[in-house]
């Protein structure tokens, strides 16, 4: 016998206990074995954080996806203040649309040369900086900011690699639909997502999906299996 959970309440409660009493007047033994059923609601972009946030006093880095990186942003920003450094493309249209406040960013396209020093003074005094894919820093300069963040609880989410990093979202590929394959109208977009953190070993896919204008969603290989065996 198993038991399907799709939530509290008495109606589940008195189902059970007619259950046991029906099990007992034919002698069969029970066996308590709970099933909890795939959400039917996509999970929130946030499912692909572990904690469902960017890490504080961290380094996330976002490979292979600017769009990706907005969608993070829109997702975790709340009522923080953001810091873009070293990203002259990253443009305000592409942060609007993915839910980013524009009146909480601060836009540094270029540094000329001083990356290290705007990253460090910037981790200073906002909850999130970015650094793009035009930051030039070396691995001394990285490891400095990296301990900088930790002091000051600032979530750092880089568009290239960064040694230490806690939390790695490496794009493997992604698909667009709409005219033009999505230039010019997007209609859905799909991204394969492998997370690596000191918690997934050799890492833990996703898939990342956004239809039409709605908000992006984020499910895992298993998740998708296991939706699919329920519907199927």
């Amino acid at each position: 016998m198993f038991d399907t959970v799709q939530g509290g309440g008495a109606a589940l409660e008195r189902a059970r206990a007619a259950l046991r009493l029906a099990e007992r007047r034919v002698g069969v033994q029970h066996r308590d074995q709970v099933v909890t059923l795939a959400p039917s609601a996509p999970a929130p972009l946030t499912e692909l954080l572990p904690g469902g946030e960017l890490p504080r006093g961290a380094v996330s880095a976002v490979l292979g996806s600017a769009t990706l990186t907005t969608w993070l942003l829109g997702a975790t920003q709340g009522e923080g203040w953001v810091a873009v450094v070293g990203w002259p493309d990253l443009g305000v249209v592409a942060l609007a649309e993915a839910g980013v406040k524009l009146e909480r960013v601060s836009h540094v396209p270029d540094v000329r040369g001083r990356g290290a020093a705007v990253m460090a003074s910037l981790i200073d005094g906002f909850e999130i900086v970015v650094a793009g894919p035009r930051l030039q820093l070396t691995a001394s300069e990285r490891r400095r900011l990296t301990a900088r963040a930790r002091q000051h609880g600032a979530a750092v989410l880089s568009a290239q690699p960064w040694e230490g990093a806690a939390v790695t979202l490496d794009v493997e590929a992604a698909s667009w639909s709409g005219p033009d394959h999505g230039d010019r109208w997007l209609r859905e977009a799909r991204h394969a997502v492998v997370r690596r953190s000191n918690a997934d070993g050799a890492g833990r896919r996703f898939e990342v999906a956004r239809d039409g204008t709605g908000a992006p969603t984020a499910s895992t290989t298993a998740a998708r299996a296991a939706a699919a065996r329920l519907t199927g």
